[in-house]
């Protein structure tokens, strides 16, 4: 899968490969499938960078939207 997120302004970067796993771990937990879970975990991800310091970002923050997952063949 290759994914594409929209630009976004960093604030910080600690925290965001936690928050990236953790928005695909809840997405597994969830019952999603392998590209709902990458998108959800880049969402994370980006939530994570735009919010100061060590903040997690929550479910409101992560905007799947925003992420469009394609599937490579």
């Amino acid at each position: 899968f290759a994914k594409n997120s929209a630009p976004v302004t960093v604030r910080s970067t600690v925290g965001a490969g936690d928050s990236t796993l953790s928005g695909y771990l809840l997405a597994d937990l969830d019952g999603l499938d392998p590209a709902d879970r990458l998108r959800r975990a880049v969402a994370y991800g980006t939530a994570a960078v735009q919010l100061p310091g060590t903040t997690i970002p929550s479910p409101a923050d992560a905007n799947e939207e925003a992420v469009t997952v394609t599937e490579l063949r």
